[in-house]
Protein backbone atom coordinates (compact mmCIF):
# COMPACT_ATOMS: atom_id res chain seq x y z
CA UNK A 1 0.00 0.00 0.00
CA UNK A 2 1.22 3.59 -0.73
CA UNK A 3 -0.56 6.96 1.30
CA UNK A 4 0.35 10.09 0.10
CA UNK A 5 -0.41 12.77 2.55
CA UNK A 6 -1.39 16.25 1.93
CA UNK A 7 -0.78 19.05 3.20
CA UNK A 8 -0.89 23.16 1.79
CA UNK A 9 -2.86 25.11 -0.48
CA UNK A 10 -4.78 24.29 -3.29
CA UNK A 11 -1.94 24.88 -6.00
CA UNK A 12 0.00 21.76 -3.32
CA UNK A 13 -2.54 19.84 -3.35
CA UNK A 14 -3.11 19.75 -7.22
CA UNK A 15 0.73 18.72 -7.21
CA UNK A 16 -0.05 15.74 -4.39
CA UNK A 17 -2.78 14.69 -6.69
CA UNK A 18 -0.54 14.77 -9.34
CA UNK A 19 1.76 12.47 -7.53
CA UNK A 20 -0.74 10.26 -6.08
CA UNK A 21 -2.14 9.25 -9.72
CA UNK A 22 1.66 8.59 -10.99
CA UNK A 23 1.65 5.96 -8.37
CA UNK A 24 -1.43 5.11 -8.54
CA UNK A 25 -0.74 4.12 -11.99
CA UNK A 26 1.89 2.08 -10.95
CA UNK A 27 0.82 0.09 -8.04
CA UNK A 28 -2.49 -1.18 -6.95
CA UNK A 29 -3.36 0.30 -4.00
CA UNK A 30 -2.68 3.44 -3.04
CA UNK A 31 -4.39 5.87 -0.46
CA UNK A 32 -4.47 9.75 0.46
CA UNK A 33 -4.24 10.62 4.16
CA UNK A 34 -5.79 14.47 4.74
CA UNK A 35 -5.79 14.30 8.15
CA UNK A 36 -3.42 17.38 8.84
CA UNK A 37 -6.32 19.29 7.56
CA UNK A 38 -8.25 19.13 11.27
CA UNK A 39 -5.43 21.18 12.51
CA UNK A 40 -4.45 23.45 9.37
CA UNK A 41 -5.88 27.18 9.29
CA UNK A 42 -4.36 28.40 6.26
CA UNK A 43 -5.70 29.04 3.13
CA UNK A 44 -9.61 27.42 2.15
CA UNK A 45 -8.16 23.62 4.06
CA UNK A 46 -8.44 20.93 2.31
CA UNK A 47 -9.76 22.03 -1.36
CA UNK A 48 -9.67 19.56 -3.77
CA UNK A 49 -12.35 17.28 -3.93
CA UNK A 50 -14.76 20.91 -3.44
CA UNK A 51 -13.25 22.64 -6.26
CA UNK A 52 -13.04 19.41 -9.10
CA UNK A 53 -15.44 16.29 -9.75
CA UNK A 54 -12.90 14.25 -7.66
CA UNK A 55 -13.08 12.07 -4.93
CA UNK A 56 -9.66 10.30 -3.08
CA UNK A 57 -9.27 7.00 -1.70
CA UNK A 58 -8.99 7.79 2.00
CA UNK A 59 -6.23 5.59 4.32
CA UNK A 60 -7.77 4.91 7.25
CA UNK A 61 -6.14 6.44 10.90
CA UNK A 62 -5.20 2.52 11.20
CA UNK A 63 -3.57 1.93 7.75
CA UNK A 64 -1.60 5.26 8.65
CA UNK A 65 -0.33 4.49 11.86
CA UNK A 66 0.46 0.76 10.57
CA UNK A 67 2.45 2.15 7.80
CA UNK A 68 4.22 4.85 9.81
CA UNK A 69 6.87 3.38 11.68
CA UNK A 70 7.61 6.24 13.76
CA UNK A 71 4.56 5.46 15.77
CA UNK A 72 6.06 3.34 18.60
CA UNK A 73 3.08 2.06 20.36
CA UNK A 74 3.39 -1.34 21.45
CA UNK A 75 -0.09 -2.25 19.44
CA UNK A 76 1.01 -0.76 16.60
CA UNK A 77 4.62 -2.77 16.56
CA UNK A 78 2.70 -6.02 17.70
CA UNK A 79 1.07 -5.74 14.35
CA UNK A 80 3.38 -5.10 11.85
CA UNK A 81 4.98 -8.30 13.20
CA UNK A 82 1.70 -10.10 12.96
CA UNK A 83 1.02 -8.87 9.51
CA UNK A 84 4.91 -9.03 8.49
CA UNK A 85 4.48 -5.31 7.49
CA UNK A 86 7.30 -3.07 7.28
CA UNK A 87 6.00 0.35 6.88
CA UNK A 88 8.26 3.70 6.20
CA UNK A 89 7.68 7.18 5.84
CA UNK A 90 9.62 8.91 3.12
CA UNK A 91 9.87 12.19 3.24
CA UNK A 92 10.86 14.16 0.05
CA UNK A 93 15.07 14.32 0.30
CA UNK A 94 15.51 17.46 -2.05
CA UNK A 95 12.40 19.79 -2.81
CA UNK A 96 12.01 20.69 -6.03
CA UNK A 97 13.32 17.86 -7.82
CA UNK A 98 12.31 15.03 -9.17
CA UNK A 99 12.67 10.99 -8.35
CA UNK A 100 11.89 8.67 -10.67
CA UNK A 101 13.03 5.67 -8.67
CA UNK A 102 10.13 5.97 -5.95
CA UNK A 103 7.87 4.36 -8.95
CA UNK A 104 10.01 1.39 -8.93
CA UNK A 105 10.02 0.69 -5.35
CA UNK A 106 6.79 -2.02 -4.62
CA UNK A 107 7.22 -1.65 -0.44
CA UNK A 108 4.57 -0.01 1.43
CA UNK A 109 5.21 3.46 2.42
CA UNK A 110 3.90 6.89 3.38
CA UNK A 111 4.72 9.51 1.39
CA UNK A 112 5.35 13.39 2.55
CA UNK A 113 6.42 16.35 0.12
CA UNK A 114 5.19 18.94 -2.57
CA UNK A 115 6.35 16.83 -5.37
CA UNK A 116 6.84 20.15 -7.04
CA UNK A 117 8.11 19.12 -10.38
CA UNK A 118 6.67 19.06 -14.32
CA UNK A 119 8.05 15.35 -14.66
CA UNK A 120 5.48 14.10 -11.94
CA UNK A 121 2.80 15.91 -13.50
CA UNK A 122 3.60 14.82 -17.13
CA UNK A 123 2.94 11.20 -16.08
CA UNK A 124 -0.01 11.39 -15.70
CA UNK A 125 -0.37 14.65 -17.74
CA UNK A 126 -4.12 13.42 -19.59
CA UNK A 127 -5.54 12.00 -16.94
CA UNK A 128 -5.18 15.63 -14.85
CA UNK A 129 -6.36 17.87 -17.63
CA UNK A 130 -9.59 15.64 -17.53
CA UNK A 131 -9.79 15.66 -13.71
CA UNK A 132 -8.96 19.37 -12.74
CA UNK A 133 -12.10 20.78 -15.08
CA UNK A 134 -13.48 23.85 -13.07
CA UNK A 135 -17.52 24.07 -12.62
CA UNK A 136 -19.05 26.03 -14.51
CA UNK A 137 -19.65 29.49 -14.24
CA UNK A 138 -22.84 30.83 -13.70
CA UNK A 139 -24.05 34.65 -14.67
CA UNK A 140 -21.82 36.99 -13.12
CA UNK A 141 -18.63 39.41 -13.54
CA UNK A 142 -16.51 35.99 -13.80
CA UNK A 143 -18.39 34.57 -16.52
CA UNK A 144 -17.86 38.05 -18.52
CA UNK A 145 -14.57 37.78 -17.50
CA UNK A 146 -13.98 34.40 -19.32
CA UNK A 147 -16.01 35.54 -22.56
CA UNK A 148 -14.01 37.99 -22.84
CA UNK A 149 -10.46 36.13 -22.13
CA UNK A 150 -11.34 33.73 -25.09
CA UNK A 151 -12.56 36.29 -27.61
CA UNK A 152 -9.19 38.42 -26.39
CA UNK A 153 -6.32 37.73 -29.19
CA UNK A 154 -3.17 38.61 -26.91
CA UNK A 155 -4.16 38.04 -23.25
CA UNK A 156 -1.94 37.62 -20.83
CA UNK A 157 -2.12 36.72 -16.71
CA UNK A 158 -0.18 38.37 -14.06
CA UNK A 159 -0.37 36.75 -10.66
CA UNK A 160 1.42 38.54 -8.22
CA UNK A 161 1.58 36.87 -4.37
CA UNK A 162 2.46 38.78 -1.88
CA UNK A 163 0.35 38.55 1.12
CA UNK A 164 1.36 35.69 3.00
CA UNK A 165 4.78 35.69 1.09
CA UNK A 166 6.18 38.76 2.84
CA UNK A 167 7.07 37.42 6.19
CA UNK A 168 8.01 33.66 5.05
CA UNK A 169 11.72 33.78 5.37
CA UNK A 170 11.86 31.29 2.30
CA UNK A 171 9.40 32.79 -0.28
CA UNK A 172 9.44 36.41 0.13
CA UNK A 173 11.41 38.69 -1.28
CA UNK A 174 12.43 36.78 -4.66
CA UNK A 175 9.89 37.58 -7.06
CA UNK A 176 10.04 42.18 -6.93
CA UNK A 177 8.97 44.74 -8.55
CA UNK A 178 12.27 44.36 -10.96
CA UNK A 179 11.21 40.53 -12.25
CA UNK A 180 7.38 41.78 -13.47
CA UNK A 181 9.16 44.85 -15.53
CA UNK A 182 11.31 42.45 -16.84
CA UNK A 183 8.63 39.84 -17.17
CA UNK A 184 6.16 42.52 -18.92
CA UNK A 185 8.67 43.82 -21.28
CA UNK A 186 9.58 40.29 -22.46
CA UNK A 187 6.54 39.86 -23.76
CA UNK A 188 5.62 43.06 -25.05
CA UNK A 189 8.79 42.50 -27.28
CA UNK A 190 7.76 38.85 -28.18
CA UNK A 191 4.03 39.97 -28.33
CA UNK A 192 1.95 42.72 -30.15
CA UNK A 193 -1.55 44.01 -28.85
CA UNK A 194 -1.37 42.56 -25.29
CA UNK A 195 -4.02 43.30 -22.45
CA UNK A 196 -3.03 42.39 -19.07
CA UNK A 197 -4.80 40.99 -16.45
CA UNK A 198 -3.80 41.21 -12.92
CA UNK A 199 -4.28 38.36 -9.88
CA UNK A 200 -3.19 39.10 -6.77
CA UNK A 201 -3.91 39.51 -3.35
CA UNK A 202 -2.15 42.90 -2.82
CA UNK A 203 -3.95 45.28 -5.39
CA UNK A 204 -2.65 48.43 -4.12
CA UNK A 205 0.95 47.23 -4.35
CA UNK A 206 -0.18 46.23 -8.05
CA UNK A 207 -1.44 49.26 -9.13
CA UNK A 208 1.81 51.41 -7.77
CA UNK A 209 4.26 49.05 -9.19
CA UNK A 210 3.27 47.12 -12.56
CA UNK A 211 4.46 49.44 -15.50
CA UNK A 212 1.25 49.08 -17.05
CA UNK A 213 -1.55 52.60 -17.91
CA UNK A 214 -4.99 51.73 -17.59
CA UNK A 215 -5.77 51.11 -21.48
CA UNK A 216 -3.80 47.73 -21.16
CA UNK A 217 -4.78 46.47 -17.59
CA UNK A 218 -7.30 44.96 -15.93
CA UNK A 219 -7.34 44.42 -12.11
CA UNK A 220 -9.44 41.04 -10.99
CA UNK A 221 -10.08 41.44 -7.50
CA UNK A 222 -13.18 39.83 -6.46
CA UNK A 223 -12.24 36.24 -5.99
CA UNK A 224 -12.47 35.92 -2.08
CA UNK A 225 -12.72 33.02 0.34
CA UNK A 226 -13.82 29.83 -1.13
CA UNK A 227 -14.02 31.32 -4.21
CA UNK A 228 -10.08 32.30 -4.73
CA UNK A 229 -9.71 29.34 -7.11
CA UNK A 230 -11.79 31.15 -9.66
CA UNK A 231 -8.85 33.30 -10.34
CA UNK A 232 -6.65 30.10 -11.12
CA UNK A 233 -9.52 29.34 -13.78
CA UNK A 234 -9.68 32.36 -14.79
CA UNK A 235 -6.08 32.35 -15.59
CA UNK A 236 -5.60 30.00 -17.37
CA UNK A 237 -8.04 30.68 -19.61
CA UNK A 238 -5.64 34.03 -21.10
CA UNK A 239 -3.27 33.44 -23.94
CA UNK A 240 0.06 33.41 -21.67
CA UNK A 241 0.45 34.23 -18.38
CA UNK A 242 3.76 35.84 -15.73
CA UNK A 243 3.57 34.07 -13.00
CA UNK A 244 5.16 34.44 -9.15
CA UNK A 245 6.52 31.39 -7.31
CA UNK A 246 3.79 30.36 -6.78
CA UNK A 247 2.13 26.78 -7.45
CA UNK A 248 -1.15 28.49 -7.74
CA UNK A 249 -0.32 30.11 -10.48
CA UNK A 250 1.79 27.21 -12.05
CA UNK A 251 -0.94 25.47 -12.27
CA UNK A 252 -3.14 28.12 -14.06
CA UNK A 253 -0.01 28.15 -16.69
CA UNK A 254 -0.26 24.40 -16.76
CA UNK A 255 -4.13 24.47 -17.44
CA UNK A 256 -3.56 26.91 -20.14
CA UNK A 257 -4.02 24.98 -23.63
CA UNK A 258 -2.93 28.05 -26.03
CA UNK A 259 -0.57 25.81 -28.50
CA UNK A 260 1.44 29.68 -28.55
CA UNK A 261 1.17 30.32 -25.11
CA UNK A 262 4.54 32.64 -23.62
CA UNK A 263 4.52 31.79 -19.81
CA UNK A 264 7.32 33.62 -17.54
CA UNK A 265 8.53 32.34 -14.96
CA UNK A 266 10.98 33.34 -11.55
CA UNK A 267 14.45 31.93 -11.98
CA UNK A 268 14.78 31.01 -8.49
CA UNK A 269 11.34 29.53 -6.83
CA UNK A 270 12.71 28.85 -3.13
CA UNK A 271 15.20 30.44 -0.85
CA UNK A 272 17.23 27.21 -0.51
CA UNK A 273 20.79 26.95 1.68
CA UNK A 274 21.95 24.88 -1.66
CA UNK A 275 21.66 25.96 -5.14
CA UNK A 276 19.29 24.16 -6.78
CA UNK A 277 18.08 24.90 -10.81
CA UNK A 278 14.64 25.47 -10.50
CA UNK A 279 14.13 25.66 -14.38
CA UNK A 280 13.57 21.85 -14.63
CA UNK A 281 10.64 22.25 -12.48
CA UNK A 282 9.18 23.30 -15.28
CA UNK A 283 8.24 22.52 -18.77
CA UNK A 284 10.90 23.78 -20.60
CA UNK A 285 9.05 25.85 -23.05
CA UNK A 286 8.81 28.45 -20.25
CA UNK A 287 10.85 31.42 -19.97
CA UNK A 288 12.53 32.50 -16.56
CA UNK A 289 13.41 35.10 -15.62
Amino acid sequence: MKIVRFLGGLGNQMFQYAFYKALEKQFATVKADIREFKAYKLHNGFELENVFDIRLKRASALEVNLLDHRNRQWKYRKLRRLLFLKGEYYEEAKLFSYNASLFDDPTSKIYWGYWQHHLYVERVADQLRKDFTFPDLKPSKNLELLNELKQSPQSVAIHVRRGDYLKDPYLGGLVDRQYFEKAILTIKERLENTMFYIFSDDMPWCKENLPLNDNEAKFIDWNKGMESYRDMQLMSNCKHAIISNSSFSWWAAWLNTNPDRLIVVPKVWYRLPEESDFRQMHPSSWVPL
